[in-house]
């Protein structure tokens, strides 16, 4: 094995393992939310810190530099393609895009690459942000793969718990 070889077998080694550890802390910060636990959450978020230092440390090399915060032309492009399909890009929204830009990196996506916009599209529209309209009945039955009727006879036996105050919202 050549010395090229060598490196660049070993720079992949290093950037799965980071790509690794990101997803790990993004999963962990995601339990920690879902089970109301602030010092989970504090250490997921040293531990995607720590990460996304190094991730960033190796790719550096590899990938052309951007000033901090400057958008290259294709995330120009692409912003302005969803503006023009009716985005509002606010401060707040602009927040979403860079969660979904955060959760592409973390999985490994190569920044610009059609995988890359595809995630951070469907983070902004679909993760979290309220602009999903939620499932009706029928169609949560007809993922779970159960009739309606099951479903809703399930559904009302839930709702009924959580109003006795077995169930928390989130949980």
């Amino acid at each position: 094995m050549s010395n090229d070889d060598f490196s660049r077998s070993a720079a992949e080694i290093a950037l799965q393992q980071c790509t690794d550890q990101l997803r790990e802390a993004q999963r962990t910060y995601e339990d920690s939310a879902r089970y109301s636990d602030p010092e989970l959450a504090a250490s997921a978020l040293r531990s995607f810190a720590s990460a996304r230092a190094q991730y960033n440390e190796l790719v550096g090399a590899t990938q052309p530099q951007q000033q901090a915060g400057q958008l290259s032309q294709a995330q120009r492009d692409f912003l302005l393609q969803r503006q023009r399909g009716g985005d509002v890009l606010d401060q707040n929204r602009m927040g979403h895009y860079a969660r979904g830009h955060d959760r592409a990196l973390a999985a490994g996506l190569r920044v610009d690459s059609p995988e890359y916009f595809a995630a951070v599209a469907n983070h902004v529209d679909h993760l979290g942000d309220g602009r999903q309209k939620p499932l009706s009945e029928e169609e949560a039955a007809k993922i779970c793969g159960i009739d309606q009727y099951t479903y809703s006879d399930n559904a009302d036996r839930l709702r009924a718990l959580k109003a006795a105050g077995h169930y928390r919202d989130g949980q």
